[in-house]
């Protein structure tokens, strides 16, 4: 779902752009997302963890839900940019989660085969979600785009939520669903 989600932004956020006349505004909209990338995953890691990585998860994913919903409607430049930021600040901290999660729900033997399977599963959804996304810029404008990526944010935290159901708190289930 993650990767649904990058690829309904990276369409929605071009679209955005281009629908008001100001194409180049895309890049300054992708700077702003991506710096607090940075900044969220630097504070992350600097930050003493407390609870389950599942826990964690699901809050991160509850934070990336509550940022990207407000996209649907804002229209003003300095919203969305504002807007992307939170969703920045989100990002890197359930990438590192699906790595702790994944590592730590396979036998050793095959964590290289999981990684992999995490990150075709990413990149697919980012391929389909363009796909996706991009009709339904076609059809909708960009509001409609920034759906697509609000939609799969809800999808991921329905999954990290039921994850904590189906697992103890500090132990991840083995055949638990990847995020990635």
């Amino acid at each position: 779902m993650l990767g649904v989600f990058f690829g309904a932004m990276q369409v929605s956020v071009a679209a955005y752009a281009v629908g008001r006349g100001t194409p180049d505004a895309a890049a300054l909209l992708y700077f702003v997302s991506n710096c607090t990338n940075l900044v969220g995953g630097w504070a992350y890691g600097a930050w003493r963890h407390g609870g389950s990585p599942r826990r964690r998860q699901a809050a991160a994913a509850a934070c990336l839900t509550l940022a990207s919903l407000p996209l649907t409607f804002l229209d003003a430049p300095l919203a969305v940019g504002a807007t992307l930021a939170l969703t920045g600040l989100a990002v890197p901290v359930l990438l590192i989660l699906a790595s702790v999660l994944t590592e730590s729900s396979v036998p050793r033997a095959v964590l290289t085969q999981a990684f992999t399977w995490g990150n075709s599963a990413s990149a697919a959804g980012i391929a389909g979600a363009a796909a996706v996304a991009g009709r339904v810029v076609d059809t909708g404008g960009a509001h409609a785009g920034f759906g697509v990526a609000a939609g799969a944010a809800v999808v991921m935290t329905v999954l990290a939520l039921s994850g904590l159901r189906d697992s103890s708190p500090d132990v991840p289930k083995s055949s638990a669903p990847l995020l990635g």
